[in-house]
């Protein structure tokens, strides 16, 4: 899930690889990086072509950064992704840089299916097939990868132990060693990712991707033979890989419950008091207007993106913009601004059950939970200054 910034090398090299047989075709696992959009590891295919001295690494995960419009294309899911080529020592010294071991197992594919390979490569190289839409769950690097050896062999067969698991079990696997990561998905995705994922589906992971197929068979006319051969580990860090698996002490869980008991102990000498003092009265409106705003962000990923992941998100319960009218409408005689207090206690309290016991179709982070404390604290006092004006 790496970028490049072109595909024309690839297409000199499959227009000159017309004609070649590829003697060996390999499936690339990247290991997980440091950055976000590193995480879940890469998928790549290394074809290479003794007799021209071509040794070629295919991936489907590049995009433009110089793309007009880049950053409201990639907020709203709109921005393709393209399938591109680079040479296989080019490809090494990049993830060499980055610490990243490199898993390499070659395809068990007899000529007539390396030709279907190369051929149904060369098709999505051509222009007006080498951009597709992206989507992180059902079309990236991974899932392109899948189908495209599907379709260059009718003799594949998978095992069909699929593990219960959801597209957020899936991912927090590799969420562990960033906390902050993992607290920032889960805010933003939806009840999309707590649907069962099938084995297919589960391949849109690479290291997934993987084992899958590592236990997957060539059904031959009169044999099975495995479809990928041995790992090879082509580059190996695995200091670096334990490092990014560990999970560090400074997690969302702890800032927010510390900040939580922090706040309650700052009220505690005003509880008898019928007004809070105005410096711990702001403290409380910057955080009632920030989860409001964190609303409006939460809503246009929902209503306003082609994002599949971001839909159906149950966070808005308790994010939710009407935090900005309580906010701004308390103290300025509006009646119904109580009702919307009302309404928001009822969905905290809704929320805040679904951290511990999930009743809702969407799994909370636990951190949520100390945010949402925070919140129905502040809004206990919005509704004690409404109703003192009764």
């Amino acid at each position: 899930m790496k970028c490049f910034k072109s595909a024309i090398f690839g297409l000199i090299i499959i227009l000159a690889s017309v004609g070649l047989s590829a003697q060996e075709i390999s499936l690339l696992t990247i290991a997980p990086g440091d950055m976000v959009y590193d995480t879940y590891g890469h998928s790549a295919l290394r074809v290479n072509f003794p007799e021209r001295n071509m040794d070629i690494v295919y991936n489907y995960g590049l995009y433009d950064f110089n793309t007009p419009g880049f950053v409201m294309k990639f907020m709203r899911g709109k921005l393709l992704y393209k399938v591109g080529a680079n040479r296989y020592d080019d490809f090494l010294y990049h993830y060499n840089l980055d610490k990243r071991s490199i898993y390499e197992q070659k395809l068990n594919f007899n000529p007539e299916e390396k030709a279907a390979l190369i051929k149904a490569l060369r098709i999505n190289m051509l222009k007006e097939n080498r951009s597709y839409k992206y989507d992180f769950f059902f079309d990236n690097c991974s899932t392109r990868l899948r189908d495209l050896f599907r379709a260059a062999s009718a003799s594949i067969e998978m095992e069909e132990d699929v593990k219960a698991l959801t597209f957020r079990d899936l991912i927090k696997e590799h969420q562990y060693g960033m906390p902050w990561s993992d607290f920032g998905i889960d805010f933003i995705i939806g009840a999309k990712a707590d649907v069962l994922s099938s084995l297919d589906d589960q391949m849109f992971l690479p290291l997934y991707l993987k084992d899958v197929l590592s236990n997957a068979k060539l059904q031959r006319s009169d044999s099975a033979e495995p479809l990928l051969g041995e790992i090879n580990e082509v580059l190996s860090f695995p200091k670096e890989t334990e490092r990014r698996l560990t999970r560090s002490w400074f997690t969302p869980e702890l800032v927010f419950s510390l900040l939580a008991v922090l706040l309650l102990m700052l009220r505690w000498p005003y509880r008898k008091e019928e007004i809070l003092p105005s410096w711990l009265r702001n403290i409380d409106g910057a955080y009632i207007v920030t989860l409001g705003i964190l609303g409006l962000l939460l809503a246009f990923m929902w209503w306003g993106t082609d994002h599949i992941p971001t839909k159906s998100n149950w966070n808005l319960l308790w994010v939710s913009p009407l935090l900005l009218i309580i906010q701004f409408g308390t103290g300025r005689g509006l009646i119904w601004v109580k009702y919307v207090i009302y309404i928001m206690l009822f969905t905290c309290l809704i929320s805040l059950i679904n951290v511990w016991f999930q009743i809702l179709p969407q799994q909370f982070h636990v951190a949520f939970g100390w945010m949402i404390l925070i919140e129905i604290m502040i809004l206990l006092y919005h509704l004690k200054m409404e109703l003192r004006k009764l």
